[in-house]
């Protein structure tokens, strides 16, 4: 899948490249056979000044890229570069992947409407689907209408959590916002994990009362500081997130259950015993989504050591994971 805020990044370092009186060229993976660092969809922006941004291969092709990018750039015409990254023989890199990229190079004038239209929809910050014949074709931005989605496209590409498809010489690049995470909860163990799950894509949400313990400087990476109370909260204006609830308060943790619980929420880890939770839960049986006590079983005492087994949980969650060893793997990504 694609990350609407990698784009959004990489469409601010654009802008930033033509203020700068520099070219710029939109690489995005759109194939993986076999193992690869990165999934398709993934992006990075190079400029005709020598700017890189962003990654696809974690720099072991990123030189080579550039040569084709400088093309493109200079002759305003797409490209596609296939990389066999099993054929050392022939790259001399050592590279550990052994599988197989394909990568479309597309030169970007910012300002034509085109590009204006793009932009204006990463910034939106809503679910869009950019759909283009490689190398060269035509290209169609699609955003959602409504409740119905992109009846337009393909069925299997309307889902809004469907990876980057490519199919036939057509690309359509789903692009999505990143998950909603609440942290219920501002003590000294929510710093931690506020900072990681921001690093991890979640955009996070903390929610706790209390005005001097819930703040931007405290709590800088969160997007947004609800000083309220769980039951004052409407369930609608969260639904479908995913909530970690650590408080350390038996009633403001049961009011945030039942909030969240009331939210159609996508996951709930509740930090603290399995006996705790059961108490708060009173006689409703345990939902499926409901994580207790949350985290990988990592062998986590410090808050920090706490923070990396939660968001290592939700990230396994959020990918359809089990969070097991990768030993034995064949392929990192499936």
């Amino acid at each position: 899948m694609s990350s609407i805020r990698e784009a959004q990044q990489i469409w601010a370092a654009m802008q930033r490249a033509e203020q700068r009186n520099a070219r710029t060229a939109l690489l995005t993976l759109v194939s993986v056979r076999g193992s690869a660092y990165r999934r398709p969809g993934a992006k990075m922006m190079m400029a005709s000044d020598g700017e890189m941004y962003g990654t696809l291969s974690g720099g072991c092709l990123e030189g080579d890229l550039y040569h084709y990018a400088e093309e493109a750039m200079a002759s305003m015409q797409p490209a596609v570069r296939h990389y066999d990254l099993t054929e050392d023989a022939m790259w001399g890199l050592g590279i550990g992947c052994k599988g197989t990229i394909m990568v479309w190079i597309e030169p970007v004038e910012v300002t034509s409407p085109f590009w204006q239209q793009y932009g204006a929809l990463v910034e939106q910050d809503q679910p869009f689907v950019m759909e283009a014949k490689l190398p060269s074709g035509f290209r169609r931005l699609h955003a959602q209408t409504g409740g119905e989605g992109f009846l337009e496209l393909p069925e299997d590409v309307r889902s809004w959590r469907s990876v980057t498809h490519y199919r036939e010489d057509v690309v359509y690049d789903v692009l999505v916002p990143p998950e909603r995470l609440i942290v219920v909860g501002a003590g000294h163990d929510a710093v931690p994990l506020v900072a990681l799950a921001n690093q991890a894509g979640f955009e996070v949400t903390v929610l706790d009362p209390r005005p001097h313990f819930n703040t931007a400087k405290k709590l800088p990476q969160a997007a947004r500081h609800w000083v309220q109370q769980a039951g004052d909260v409407d369930p609608a204006m969260v639904q479908n997130a995913y909530w970690i609830i650590m408080n350390h308060h038996e009633s403001r943790d049961r009011a945030a259950l039942e909030l969240a619980m009331k939210s159609r929420p996508q996951y709930v880890g509740m930090l603290g015993p399995h006996a705790r939770t059961l108490d708060l839960l009173g006689a409703n049986p345990i939902p499926a989504y409901l994580r207790s006590p949350v985290g990988l079983s990592l062998g986590a005492e410090t808050v920090d050591e706490v923070a990396v087994s939660i968001v290592a949980e939700l990230l396994a969650h959020r990918n359809g994971k089990n969070g097991g060893p990768l030993n034995g793997h064949q392929r990192i990504h499936d």
